[in-house]
């Protein structure tokens, strides 16, 4: 046992008070790259089906200009390739997809990251959840298939459209992010839950911890907050309830945090990979040397992931919390000191 580690709830507890303002940079070096592809389904109508291009082509766009990701790891497959050739890679159909991730999977380094979001309707019957898109729907089962390119990468899926809880508990599992804008296969409406997880990675809004950098907490968390204040403001029932998993029990979470159950893993999942780090570098000799400690905490949070299958889920939340207070408090170091030289 390791010699004064923090118990759990006061780690807990700990980490969320030290993350309140402060900078929590993981998506570097030790992570590898980001691999994105933006899957738009069928709109059913012009007027969805526009809406739907937009938020994708806004979110490839962010990615690659305010993000960090370079263009060649953003994919979009959509509905209509023909109507922006410069911006869809591709038809959005099963086999497109299948292919896609095959590549992506074959140069994807083992660290590397993969963020799947689907854009569009979604339905459900007693079978299995579909996500509707030309030809046969995706199901969670044909998803499970071709993420097998993927065995030790961390995957993020974000499934943004309606039904799309019936997505979550099939695809959880370890290493996994699972956000869905429904709880249930049951919530069948139109979601608005997409325009604001696009809006988290365009706007300023969702960087809670303002580190100018979106994880998949923060983007998860804006998102539910906005989706809820439009239908108070519009004077509606609620009739989506959007839940992240990335613990690998299977089930969601609509208050996920860094208290947990789920959370965890999407406050470490930040988009960009290790973009600017190098060109960062300071020049005064005790800020370099806090820099290189900070990476080597980030190493030992990586080869941790890398293990997880391995150990007791109790002993790897232990580890794992016990190391971001000990990055957080690196980081609340590091800020001290470049506020002094400023």
């Amino acid at each position: 046992m390791i010699q004064g580690r923090v118990p759990i709830a006061g780690a807990r507890v700990l980490l969320a008070t030290l993350l309140t303002g402060i900078v929590f940079p993981l998506g570097l070096q030790a992570q590898g790259e980001t691999h994105a592809i933006i899957v738009v389904g069928l709109g059913g109508s012009a007027q969805y089906r526009e809406r739907f291009h937009n938020h994708a082509a806004a979110l490839k766009a962010a990615l690659t200009e305010r993000h960090g990701i370079p263009a060649e790891n953003v994919i979009y497959l959509g509905e209509r390739p023909e109507d922006a050739p410069d911006v869809i890679a591709d038809k959005s159909t099963r086999a497109n997809l299948f292919r896609v991730l095959g590549e992506v999977g074959a140069r994807a380094q083992p660290m590397d990251r993969l963020l799947l979001v689907l854009i569009g309707h979604g339905t459900s019957d007693r079978n299995e959840a579909q996500f509707n898109i030309s030809g046969p729907d995706l199901t969670p089962s044909d998803l499970q298939t071709a993420l097998i390119p993927f065995p030790t990468q961390t995957i993020a899926l974000v499934h943004t459209g309606s039904a799309s809880g019936g997505f979550l508990t099939p695809l959880s599992g370890p290493n996994r992010v699972i956000i869905t804008a429904t709880r249930t296969g049951r919530e069948r409406n139109a979601t608005e839950f997409p325009e604001f997880f696009v809006g988290a990675f365009t706007d300023d809004g969702a960087d809670l911890d303002h580190d100018e950098r979106i994880s998949l907490l923060e983007a998860f968390l804006y998102a539910r907050q906005e989706v809820e204040r439009r239908y108070q403001e519009q004077n509606e029932l609620l009739t989506e309830h959007a839940i992240l998993d990335d613990n690998g029990d299977g089930e969601g979470s609509h208050d996920a945090g860094l208290t947990g159950p789920d959370g965890l893993l999407a406050a470490t999942f930040q988009l960009g990979g290790a973009a600017g780090t190098s060109a960062q570098t300071p020049d005064d000799p005790e800020l370099v040397r806090l820099y290189e400690e900070r990476v080597e905490i980030q190493e030992r949070i990586s080869q941790l992931r890398a293990v997880r299958d391995a150990l007791a889920e109790d002993a790897y939340l232990a580890e794992m919390e016990e190391l971001l207070v000990e990055l957080a408090l690196k980081t609340r170091e590091i800020r001290a000191l470049e506020g002094g030289n400023e």
